[in-house]
């Protein structure tokens, strides 16, 4: 009685990667050797012409994350000609007609990454400077966009390729960091190769060593999906005794 949904049941293909970064215990190392890996990624696919969305898990991490990628890239010679959009026959038209209301956003962030063809996108924002970040990626403006999952769930905002930079997530419930669920992976994986806009889809997802395993065990075999009703079965049969749906037992 199980149905089983294969990736042969989405229409667009989607190629996965999972990356894991080998043990490093002092944490600035660790998300060095992340940013570095993103940049591997994100530069490999701004080469073939796409554009690329970088997942991370704190509002502080987004603006972190693009400052890393413009870094390495001013390094590496390749801002101006893999990120930067201003005078590209592609993208140049775009980048003009955003320049001035970017230039004009008092999120003085959003302008600094702006000019090298970077955006961010988190709850922290102002409304205007999100929708702002979002038609800018939509219509090319920018190459790059750094944002949290809130993009994933609540935004129809696809791109050709995605990247999850690590999986720790801070639960104020527990009061400490803990592994970004499965749901959450699989939401941000959707965002890739949507139907009506790209014949193929590319997700990467870059965590520790030690973390790895249960997300290839989740995301590459096949997993039950079992209800967990039961457990709130009291809550809703009150509720419907409270809204005379149910007079007896």
């Amino acid at each position: 009685g199980l149905f089983f949904f294969g990736p042969e049941d989405r229409p667009v293909p989607l190629q996965q990667t999972f990356v894991g970064v080998t043990n490093v215990k002092d944490r600035f190392r660790r998300e060095q050797k992340m940013n570095d890996v993103c940049y591997e990624v994100v530069s490999d696919s701004l080469r073939r012409g796409y554009q690329v969305m970088v997942f991370v898990h704190s509002r502080k991490g987004t603006g972190e994350t693009a400052r890393a990628l413009t870094e390495r890239a001013m390094k590496e010679g390749s801002l101006e000609s893999l990120f930067i959009t201003q005078g590209t026959e592609r993208n140049g038209d775009a980048y003009t007609r955003y320049a001035e209301r970017a230039s004009k956003s008092r999120n003085k962030e959003l302008t600094e990454h702006f000019y090298n063809g970077l955006g961010i996108h988190h709850a922290g924002m102002l409304r205007n400077d999100r929708k702002l970040s979002e038609q800018m990626f939509n219509d090319g403006a920018i190459k790059v966009l750094c944002c949290t999952a809130t993009l994933a769930w609540g935004i129809n905002l696809p791109a050709h390729t995605v990247v999850v930079k690590g999986t720790e997530v801070y639960n104020p419930e527990k009061g400490g960091a803990v592994d970004l669920s499965i749901l959450d992976v699989q939401q941000i994986f959707g965002s890739a190769g949507c139907p009506q806009f790209d014949t193929s889809g590319e997700a990467t997802l870059i965590t520790s060593h030690d973390s790895l395993a249960p997300y290839l065990d989740k995301l590459i075999k096949a997993v039950p999906i079992e209800s967990n009703f039961v457990k709130q079965l009291a809550d809703h049969l009150n509720a419907e005794v409270v809204g005379g749906t149910v007079t007896n037992i």
